[in-house]
């Protein structure tokens, strides 16, 4: 979805109704506070001129009084434990424990731990990292904003863009100098809309579904 957004100290803050009417529409207010609560997400509202220009360019009626904004980074924590929670990737199939896999983790949001699939990644949007503790499955994108602890809630989060997944996605430390070189590989897959050739191996026919 494209939402509006201002630039304040250097982080995008994104049209709260707007993100209520579109990436949120299936939840409601009552999840959504409770979410916010559990984050500690605090949502500013916007001054006059902001709301001015919302309504010039008929984000907001001319009749809105106030409109709230939220941070990127917060939409991103707010949107990934709700639609996480609601739309979780497909668990994993004991069949493939035999396609290679890499060691990965992030420390987004108080750090998570995976196993990375390659063969799998066949579309930017590709289900192909399992979560070691709930054992779902999500897209690179969707993995480095997905987490089970809660020591971070309380830390005031800034820049975070999950479109720079590659930056956040590391090799866990008992990995070796082949599995750091195949995740650099992975991570080179897809960028600026150039699709890699893809190897025989990489040509199965799961369909998963992707997060909302």
């Amino acid at each position: 979805e494209r939402i509006t957004c201002f630039i304040v100290g250097g982080e995008k803050r994104l049209c709260l109704p707007e993100i209520l009417n579109t990436v949120l529409k299936d939840f409601s207010l009552q999840e959504i506070n409770s979410a916010c609560e559990k984050l500690h997400i605090y949502c500013s509202r916007c001054t006059n001129d902001q709301l001015d220009i919302l309504k010039i360019t008929q984000v907001l009626p001319l009749n809105a009084p106030s409109c709230g904004l939220i941070t990127q980074t917060d939409a991103e924590r707010l949107c990934a434990i709700l639609l996480q929670q609601r739309f979780k990737g497909h668990l994993w199939s004991n069949q493939f424990e035999r396609l290679y896999s890499i060691k990965v983790q992030h420390k987004c949001f108080g750090k998570c731990c995976g196993l990375l699939y390659p063969t799998l990644y066949v579309s930017p949007q590709a289900e192909c990292i399992q979560c070691d503790t709930c054992q779902a499955i999500f897209s690179p994108k969707t993995f480095v904003s997905h987490g089970h602890k809660s020591e971070e809630n309380r830390i005031c989060h800034w820049g975070f863009n999950s479109d720079n997944w590659r930056s956040y996605l590391k090799i866990r430390s008992t990995e070796d100098n082949k599995a750091r070189e195949e995740l650099e590989l992975f991570k080179e897959k897809f960028i600026a809309g150039k699709k890699r050739p893809l190897s025989v191996s990489c040509c199965f026919s799961f369909l998963y579904n992707n997060l909302s």
